[in-house]
């Protein structure tokens, strides 16, 4: 049982705001550009991971998609967690290109690609220190976890693992997507005693599920030229800033389009840039509107969380605002 999917991550979104909202020839559109398309391949990944998941028997096996679970101060992550009465599974999900060489002796992997080398840290250690983090958590909680064995699944079709120190760990926890069946089946063989109910696991998914806090970038360190990205309303049709608003609809001068609702997606890349709270002022800014009679009525025919009298109203995204969507 898929007891919680992966979502696209809001990063995505937000990059996607800033590439939109960025001018064709700005200094920074590449570094944005670079930053969208890393973590739009690394999505790509992760989903991979998650079909080939999918194909494992899932009768006693529950599974949970992007977790980030706050813990001493901190947050630890595992982009997918199978969870038995016997045995829990992390995996962590690296898209990598090129040739990976592991050393884990010295704590890294080393990419080679088009001629270039480049070191990261060692993605056993990560995963390890991951279920490690997990099951203090677990014992925090007052539960007692089955034993946790944690893999590395490489999910770039185009990788070649290498093992120079034909290390035993690294063989036995690194794996492309296809064969997860068969990296983590023998492990399921070896611990077959119940260490837990399947009560016990359940609650284990409830607390896990709780806890879980999505990463939102911290757009202060994002450092973004606020006063250079592109106001107004986007033209769906042929993707031009500035629709004007006339009566009920939103007008492209350059194309000719009309929509009725083309402020909702500005709005939507206002939440993402700036922050989520917009006032009737800020709105009839970023939009281009001029009456504050106007920007009321469409701020109030929208699903937002209202706050605050009169000047100092303030409008948040409501439940069903599509802000991630």
């Amino acid at each position: 049982m898929i007891a919680k999917k992966r979502t696209m991550p809001k990063e995505v979104k937000i990059y996607e705001a800033i590439v939109r909202r960025l001018p064709i020839n700005h200094p920074r559109k590449a570094e944005f550009e670079n930053k969208l398309s890393r973590k739009r391949a690394g999505y790509k990944g992760e989903k991979e991971l998650d079909y080939h998941i999918s194909q494992i028997d899932q009768a006693k096996l529950t599974i949970l998609h992007d977790l980030r679970i706050p813990f001493n101060d901190t947050h630890f992550q595992i982009d997918s967690l199978l969870i038995s009465s016997s045995l829990i599974i992390p995996i962590d999900s690296k898209y990598y290109a090129g040739t990976l060489e592991f050393y884990p002796e010295f704590n890294q992997m080393i990419q080679y690609l088009n001629d270039n080398e480049k070191v990261y840290p060692d993605p056993v250690l990560q995963t390890k220190i991951q279920a490690r983090q997990l099951k203090a958590f677990l014992i925090s909680h007052q539960y007692s976890p089955p034993p946790l064995e944690p893999f590395v699944a490489i999910t770039h079709s185009q990788a070649i693992i290498k093992n120079p120190t034909q290390n035993k760990e690294v063989s036995q926890r690194v794996f492309k997507s296809p064969g997860i069946f068969y990296k983590i089946n023998p492990y399921f063989e070896k611990y077959q005693k119940e260490i837990i109910s399947d009560q016990e696991a359940k609650k284990i998914v409830k607390l896990l599920l709780k806890k879980h806090k999505p990463y939102i970038p911290n757009l202060e360190a994002l450092n973004l030229p606020y006063g250079e990205l592109q106001k107004g309303v986007e033209c769906p049709a042929c993707n031009t800033f500035g629709m004007e608003r006339f009566h009920s609809l939103w007008g492209c001068k350059r194309c000719g389009h009309t929509s009725k609702d083309a402020h909702v997606a500005a709005l939507k890349d206002y939440f993402l840039i700036n922050g989520q709270s917009i006032t009737n002022g800020q709105f009839r800014d970023f939009l281009g509107i001029s009456s504050i009679h106007q920007a009321r009525r469409m701020l109030s025919q929208l699903d937002l969380n209202i706050s605050g009298e009169k000047k100092g109203r303030v409008y948040t995204p409501g439940k069903s605002f599509p802000l991630w969507d």
